[in-house]
């Protein structure tokens, strides 16, 4: 797939070096010497041009991408250049970084995908201060369901994991072992260092922090 990625700061360069393993892409910034920053590992193209330059984002080959990432510096531009992509070239997929929070639901009206990584951060010291058994990583559009993810308490090691998830109101995703990821069913007997991913109800998710608090309670 041809991706644009328009910003090359510290946000487009990483995003470019992890979508151009798999995807062709185009990075697009006013400085040049921004471009440094992408190092010679990078197999992408750069153009030097205004996001807001419609000619700069044909050069990007706009007409031809199946998604674009508007991350520059200025939650505008990254507003407008993300519409101009979606409405006039009708990128089919197409996200903009809001470095301003407060800004978001504004851009979510005009039915833009964006993406605040100060709120993230900030929402996600929350859950790891006031739960840190159980974080969520995201959220389903209706809000029913969340993805979290958990460290396995000591107490779990050598117990299969239908023995502590809420049966229906959890769903486990993935189990992060040694550096590896292993699809879980049931069954599976919990070693230490486990780190799980799950899906889970608001019903789900409150009866699993009670386990992990009355787990943490008996060990004290």
């Amino acid at each position: 797939m041809n991706v644009i990625v328009v910003g090359c700061g510290r946000v487009g360069v990483e995003l470019a070096h992890t979508l151009h393993k798999e995807h062709i892409v185009t990075v697009i910034d006013k400085n040049a010497g921004a471009f440094d920053q992408l190092g010679l590992d990078f197999l992408g193209r750069t153009v030097q041009g205004e996001a807001l330059d419609r000619k700069a984002l044909q050069r990007a080959g706009v007409e031809t991408a199946g998604a674009l990432a508007a991350v520059t510096s200025s939650d505008n531009v990254n507003a407008i250049v993300a519409r101009i992509a979606r409405d006039v070239f009708n990128v089919e997929r197409v996200v903009a970084r809001v470095y301003k929070p407060s800004r978001a639901p504004i851009y979510e009206r005009l039915d833009l995908q964006t993406v605040s990584s100060s709120s993230w951060a900030a929402q996600r010291i929350k859950q790891m201060m006031t739960h840190p058994g159980l974080t969520s990583l995201s959220i389903t559009a209706e809000g029913e369901v969340q993805i979290y993810e958990m460290k396995v308490p000591e107490k779990w090691v050598g117990h299969p994991l239908s023995k502590f998830l809420p049966e229906g109101k959890t769903n486990p995703a993935i189990i992060l072992r040694n550096g590896k990821s292993i699809l879980p069913t049931s069954a599976t007997i919990f070693v230490a260092g486990d780190v799980m991913q799950l899906s889970a109800t608001m019903d789900g998710a409150n009866a699993l922090r009670a386990i992990i608090h009355a787990d943490g309670k008996e060990k004290e």
